[in-house]
This record gives structure tokens, sequence and C-alpha cells, in this order.
């Protein structure tokens, strides 16, 4: 999206100015007063969120990553069948030129037509990375993550028509292509590697792409860095001193931070560097997630990480970015088991769990479950709401982002400012919003999926605004939605 997407909410709190939502909160003060709180623990329960497959979703900004398949670190035979439940409509794939040019000009692509052909299937458009290295040629770069970038001459020829073959293959399939992965990467520098070898790299490759796709989409840096200002002007500088700034469609940019919601001054930092070459760049959160146990591979390892608190900080950290306008893709579907050099282990960061010996899938992780629920009702039928403003009745930690369909508001709600834990306890907190609208809202805990009534007691609406009591809030997103905007599963309703 735009940059004028990415302040967005940046002015929440601030309702105190607002003379007629103030009237609302004194009207309905008084209307409460010398009543007990309600005890929201006795709130009907409606049903569950009702999931959704991907083939019945028309569009969403919730995607999931398919990536490492092009080293063999998992099985996508092993988790296909959890890939369109899941119902996320994209699925970012890594491309495998090692893989797939063993020998100088002959191209396999057997193992990749099964996937890309299987994921359309299931309802999940792929697209594709064209990534990494080739040992065949000579200069032809690492195989893997920050195993270095491609330098000689006789390489970049090589991928080049490379990156034409694979265009030509599936371009009635897939028009989105990311070129190379975190070339900002320290273990990159170390081998003098910079923002000048990937951009060489980037413009050879793009027009390869645009050469066999002229309304390809292309994706370019999916930087590890992103406050990395430094790297990103000087691959923009150097496109822009060859009249090639119009090669990039989207900037992929991607985060570990322990707190989910936070690293959005950095982003707007990548926003207002690249808008100085070109305001018409869009940008997504292109890889992103959490382990889920102590000790994973790669980022965010040396933390006690549990299955609940992975769910809640992909839940925290998909809603952060779509709240901004930032399409999303969560890193990752399966677990994998890193074995090159400069990495070795489990990384388990997927949500779905695995047999390490063959990479069969054990269960899905709760995160997965949580993330069904998240695209269930978060698709393109919602629209952002620009406007949003809330306030929470003495506390500042409070985060929120507001949509609607069809005039439904439907608002997330979660507890900021601290590291996902495992503790579920939920505390009341008071609630008001500027003009949201509502008829008959809905309490939806996003993790669990559990649906329950709001009682008539615990919210009001006037022209300008509404209040809602005794909103059970914890350190992942709660929703509160217009009932006809959720659709409910009411088997297990109580």
């Amino acid at each position: 999206m735009k940059e004028k997407n990415f302040l967005v909410n940046e002015k929440k709190n601030t309702l105190t100015s607002l003379p007629g939502l103030l009237l609302v909160f004194v009207l309905f003060a008084c209307t409460q007063s010398g009543n007990d709180p309600v005890d929201y623990t006795r709130w009907d329960r409606l049903g569950s969120v009702q999931v959704k497959k991907a083939a019945d979703i028309s569009g969403s900004d919730l995607w999931i990553g398919g990536e490492v398949l092009d080293r063999d670190l998992c099985s996508y035979d092993a988790y296909k069948t959890y890939l369109g439940e899941l119902g996320a409509k994209k699925i970012r794939l890594q491309s495998g030129w090692a893989k797939t040019e063993k020998e100088k000009g002959v191209y396999d692509f057997a193992w990749l037509d099964h996937i890309v052909d299987d994921a359309l299937s299931r309802g999940v458009q792929p697209w594709i990375q064209i990534s990494y290295g080739n040992p065949i040629y000579p200069g032809g770069g690492g195989v893997s993550l920050g195993q270095g970038l491609i330098t000689s001459d006789e390489a970049l020829a090589a991928f080049a028509r490379y990156a034409r073959a694979l265009v030509s293959r599936y371009k009635d399939r897939v028009n989105e292509w990311e070129i190379w992965n975190e070339a900002d990467l320290r273990h990159n520098s170390d081998l003098g590697h910079d923002e000048q070898t990937y951009a060489r790299l980037f413009v050879s490759t793009a027009e390869a792409v645009r050469s066999e796709q002229p309304d390809a989409r292309i994706v370019a840096l999916a930087i590890a860095g992103v406050g990395n200002t430094q790297f990103v002007e000087g691959f923009f500088n150097y496109l822009q001193e060859r009249g090639k700034v119009g090669l990039v469609d989207v900037v992929t940019f991607h985060g570990y931070p322990r707190i989910p919601d936070n690293g959005f001054k950095q982003v707007k930092m990548l926003v207002e560097t690249v808008n100085k070459y070109d305001r018409g760049i869009e940008f997504w959160q292109g890889e992103t997630g959490c382990p889920s146990t102590f000790g994973s591979t790669g980022a965010l390892s040396n933390y006690l990480w549990t299955e609940t608190s992975q769910a809640k900080w992909n839940l925290r950290r998909a809603l952060a970015h779509i709240g901004r306008g930032y399409p999303f893709s969560l890193f990752l579907l399966s677990e994998f088991v890193y074995n090159d050099p400069l990495r070795k282990g489990l990384n388990s960061k997927g949500i779905l769990k695995i047999n390490e010996d063959d990479f069969s899938i054990i269960r899905p992780k709760p995160a997965y479950h949580a993330y069904q629920h998240l695209t269930a009702v978060f698709t393109h039928e919602l629209t952002l709401q620009q406007d949003f403003y809330f306030e929470t009745a003495g506390r500042s930690d409070v985060e929120g982002f507001a949509w609607e369909t069809k005039g439904m508001p439907v608002v997330a709600l979660w507890e900021k400012d601290s590291i996902p834990s495992d503790n579920n306890h939920k505390e009341p907190v008071d609630v008001s919003m500027k003009k949201s609208g509502f008829n008959d809202p809905i309490y939806v805990d996003v993790m669990t999926g559990e649906v329950f009534e709001i009682p008539t007691q615990n919210w009001a609406c006037e022209a300008e605004g509404c209040r809602f009591t005794g909103v059970p809030m914890y350190d992942t997103p709660v929703l509160i939605a217009e009932r006809s905007a959720v659709l409910v599963d009411e088997k297990d309703k109580k």
C-alpha cells in the first residue's frame, strides 16, 4: 500500500477533544452507576468462528509462507492437505535454481510444477521468489540464505536465462516474482556483496522476467534490516541512474521483533526512502513469524517461546500489518530442519508440528487454528477504516484497528507493548469508539475462535460513538464486531 496508509491509527487515544463522544461516555456512565460490573465469563456463548477454505475466499491480504522447499528442508506433500484448509490466499515459494538446473542449460521443473498446480487446486495463489545461487557456475552465489549473491557475468547471464525459462513456464498461473531473499544480510556483506551487487542482479533478472511476461509484477529487496536505508538508497540510486526504477512494483520487508507490535518506525523509514524514487511502489510484509520453542534456528531463537505465545505473536503481528494497510505473509506453514553450514537444526516457526526424521506432520499447533480464525474474518470483503479513533479508560497499552463490510464494523483490540505470554487471563477494559455504528455487537476471541453475545448492559451507542464496558482483553487480539459481519458455527453453542 502507499505511504498514506502508514499513519492510520497513529493518533489513537485522542478522543478527549471530541465533546459529542464525551457526552456519550457521561450518559452511559450515568446509566451504569450503582451497578456492579457484569461478569463477562457469563456472557452467552454463540459458538465459534466458522473457518473457511482458501477456495471459498475471494481475496485476502493474509498469506502463508511455503519457503525452503527448494532445499528439501521440509515436505510439501506432507503438509499440502493443511494448505487450503488454512484459508490463506497466497503462498510464497522459492524457485530453487540449483534444484532445477543441475546440468547447464537443462531445467527440470517437475518438482515445482507439482507444488504450483496443487496449491492452485486448493484455492491458494503462489508468488514465487527467484533464488538462490547455483554452484555449477563460477561466481554463481550460495545455494541458501546468506551464502552470497551472484557475481560473475557468466552466472548472471545464466540466472537471467533461468528466470526467462521459469516465467515462461508459469506465466499462465503466476504473475508475481520476487528477486532474491535478504540480500542485505551480514553474511552476504562479509563476502563483499552489497546493494550494488544486488541491484546488478535485480536489473538483469527483472528485465528477463519482463521479456517473458510484460505485465509481471516484480517484487524487490525482501529486506531483512528494515531500517537499513543505506542499502535501500544504494539499490534505488543504481536503478535510477540507469532509468530502471520502473522495474519495481512492490518492495517486501521482513522483521522478527520479540514484541510483535514493534518495528513500524523502521517500516516508515523504508516507505519514505522508497517514495523518494517512486510513490507508486507497494509494500508487503513478505516474511515474519515466531518460533514455538526455545533454541529454534534462525531469528528469535534465544527466548522461551511456547506454542501459546507463538499463536498470540502471529495474530498480533498479522493485524498490526493489515491494520496499517500492508499485506502479510506468515513465515511459515511447516516446521523445517536446516542442514547448511550457517544453520543446523529445527526451525519451529512453522504452524504445523513435524516429525524431524521424515518431515511428516504430527499435528497443527494452536497457531494454525488461530490463523484460521483470522483468515475467516479478514477477507477482502472488509475495508480498513482510515479514520478510526478509540479510547480505553485508564489504559495506554491497547492497540486497535477497525474495518467494515457493508457498513458493519469489525474492531480488533489487544494489549500491546509486551512479549506475548502463556497467561490467558483477561482483564475487563472499557472502550469508547467514535462513529462505530454497532446495532448487534458480538465479542470474538481470535485465539480460541469463541464467539459471545455482548450483553445490552455492557454497551451503548449514540450518534457520535459507542462505549463498551468490561470488554475481556489480553495480549492477543479480540474483536468487537457486528453480528452479521462474522460467520458463526453454532454447533458448539452453549
